[in-house]
């Protein structure tokens, strides 16, 4: 699926290349064009392939997990958003916080205001938990570059009072030298659709 992606992908840059212009009729399906077509996507199919990017199903998604990680780095890095969920059921927000670094940034889903110390991330989660939210991955894209480990997709929270806010996320984490994992950039936005 992935292969495919790329390919639907330059195909389209291909059309933008080669058909967005005013080139005359004759050249816009020429044999250089279509060679030129195939080879970019078999380069980019390659590619793919070789850089490691795959899609794996996850038992606990209802949708499948697209990563460059190992198994064992999906699981862990997937746990730390169980991990963050589960302080959030405590209704603690210094739980919550507990899981960012002290410098680490926070664009919340439910806020405009950027949240840049551990004071404004607790203030913005007393606020949040009042709402008694409980988020669930929909869908999850997973890197991992060393002590960095990124993971963005769709997640959605169910409050107490029944509604449902679908939202688009990413969390940056940085491995600590304890070997703990620690929050440093966390976006999260309401869908807009």
């Amino acid at each position: 699926m992935s292969i495919e992606l790329g390919i639907n992908h330059t195909q389209k840059t291909l059309q933008y290349i080669y058909c967005e212009y005013p080139f005359p009729q004759r050249f816009q399906f020429s044999k250089t064009y279509m060679k030129t077509k195939y080879i970019i996507q078999s380069i980019l199919a390659l590619t793919l392939t070789l850089s490691g990017c795959v899609q794996t199903s996850h038992p606990r998604l209802s949708t499948s997990v697209v990563s460059s990680a190992t198994r064992a780095e999906q699981a862990e890095i997937l746990a730390l958003f169980d991990q963050w969920n589960n302080s959030l059921a405590t209704g603690n927000p210094r739980a919550v916080a507990a899981n960012y670094s002290p410098k680490a940034i926070l664009l919340p889903t439910v806020s405009n205001k950027v949240r840049r110390t551990q004071a404004e991330r607790i203030e913005y989660f007393e606020h949040f938990l009042e709402m008694k939210p409980q988020g669930k991955i929909n869908q999850a894209f997973i890197r991992t570059y060393g002590d960095i480990a990124i993971n963005s997709g769709l997640y959605t929270f169910t409050l107490k009072n029944g509604a449902s806010i679908p939202a688009r996320y990413t969390f940056v984490y940085k491995k600590q030298p304890n070997g703990k994992w620690l929050i440093i950039e966390h976006h999260s936005s309401k869908m807009p659709e």
